[in-house]
Parts: structure tokens; C-alpha cells; sequence
């Protein structure tokens, strides 16, 4: 693998940056299209860059790509923290919390990460994500994503939205972690991982550990939620019945 220093005219800022130099950069998938069509069709998929402009998307098709394996972290192997664009793969976002490491979220296909500790004042990360199969990511560094995000109104505006629905997100994480007690956070976990559909595959040994709570613990808040009728369990999923109630659940 082989790469080269480039300057890019960018929005009339020059940018130095890694171009990737190699045969493989260029190859096909099975389906005939080449990894720089994977990437656009991944960018055009991602809640920042879907509607990014021409300049922005030749920027960020000339980014060197990396890969990781299963159980690698990933990171940026400058070592500064950058946003990340997961190309291919699975990846699980772990935080900690009295030593112990805390499932945070999960990364598929077309997922973003880091997108607010990439502008912390100090080059730290508060979480670790580690590929769950083989990845493929591109990071981006805190210069070009700021001259992107100067020029490109729309990156800059869907960034904005997608940085408000991740404060949501932690928020109602936050509740669910310093809830009253084990219903109200159960009922929070499931508001914030259940499918569009109310579903939710369940371990109950993990979900037990991400809320910190014994099994028998959450075995009686799971009977409490489906007493209420907010929620139905068969052993290996839970549904979500009713999201109103579960709500008020959540904040109790």
C-alpha cells in the first residue's frame, strides 16, 4: 500500500491530505462496482453527507480508506481523533462506567461516529469502537471536515441535526442509567433500541449488565412493564405494545 502527499485546491483552501495510491483502492466488487462507487453510494447514505455537494464528494472519494478485523479497535492510525465513516461492517461503540465496559451503541453500514469529540479541545476520545466483523472505514481529520463544513451549507446544517439527535440520544441515555429504578430503565433501554416495528431481540444476561442491575431485578421490571401492557416478552424478543405509556414509565 503506497500513498502519496497532495495538496487539494478545496473551496479556494488548500488541504493536505493522503491520496491512496494502490491497485486494490481501485478493484470491483462482485456486482461490478468499483470501491470508489461503494464509497459514494455509502457517503450518500449517511445522515451528514447525503447531500453533499460535487466539490465535497471529490474531497472525500480521495481519502485513503482503512480496514480492520474482527475485535480490532478502531482508530485513526495518525492518532487523532477524526470522524469516522464505517464503509463495511459492524462495529459496537463501548463507554465505561465503574470499570466496567458499557455498551453504548451498535454501527452498521453507512454509520458515522465521533462526529463531536473530532472538534474536543484536546485530542481524546470518551468512547472505544471495536469491529464486531471485518471493517472498512474512512476517517476524516478535523481540517478538512472544518473547510467542508465552511463551504458545504448542507453538510454543515444536516451536521447540526445530526449532532441535536445525538444530545437526545444521550440524554435519554443518561435517564436510563440514573433512573429511580429498574422499570424506568428498562422502559428507557427499550425506547432507545426497540426497531421502527417495536421489536427487540433480547439477551437478557447483557441488558442486565448495560443497566447494572441483577437478572432478577430486571426479570421483575420486565413483569411490571408487560402488567401495565406496555410491552409483551416470549423469551427471546420484547415488543413494544404501547410507547406512550412506556414513556411515562421511562421518567418515572
Amino acid at each position: 500500500m503506497f500513498f502519496m502527499k497532495k495538496f487539494l485546491t478545496f473551496y479556494g483552501v488548500n488541504v493536505t491530505m493522503k491520496v491512496f495510491q494502490t491497485e486494490q483502492f481501485y478493484e470491483r466488487r462482485g456486482d461490478g462496482m468499483d470501491v470508489q462507487g461503494e464509497m459514494r453510494e455509502v457517503l450518500c447514505k449517511t445522515d451528514i453527507f447525503r447531500g453533499m455537494s460535487a466539490q465535497t464528494e471529490n474531497v472525500l472519494l480521495s481519502l485513503p480508506v482503512s480496514s480492520f478485523s474482527a475485535g480490532d479497535t478502531i482508530a485513526n492510525e495518525k492518532g487523532t481523533v477524526s470522524l469516522g465513516v464505517l464503509l463495511a461492517g459492524k462495529a459496537s461503540i463501548y463507554g465505561r462506567s465503574g470499570g466496567n465496559r458499557v455498551l453504548l451503541n451498535r454501527l452498521e453500514r453507512a454509520s458515522v461516529f465521533d462526529a463531536a469529540t473530532v472538534f474536543f479541545s484536546e485530542n481524546e476520545t470518551v468512547s472505544t469502537v471495536v469491529a464486531k466483523t471485518k471493517c472498512r472505514v474512512l476517517f476524516i481529520e478535523r481540517p478538512v471536515l472544518e473547510t467542508i463544513i465552511e463551504n458545504d451549507p448542507k453538510v454543515a446544517h444536516d451536521y447540526i441535526l445530526f449532532l441535536s439527535d445525538k444530545i437526545g440520544f444521550l440524554n435519554r441515555k443518561i435517564i436510563a442509567f440514573t433512573a429511580k429504578n429498574a422499570d424506568a430503565a428498562l422502559a428507557g433501554y427499550l425506547l432507545d433500541n426497540a426497531g421502527e416495528d417495536g421489536l427487540l431481540s433480547v439477551n437478557m444476561t447483557r441488558i442486565a449488565s448495560i443497566l447494572d442491575i441483577g437478572r432478577t431485578t430486571l426479570y421483575r421490571a420486565v413483569d411490571a412493564l408487560e402488567k401495565d401492557g406496555c410491552i409483551a416478552y416470549d423469551g427471546k424478543e420484547m415488543r413494544i405494545l404501547d410507547r406512550e405509556t412506556l414513556e411515562s414509565r421511562a421518567k418515572n
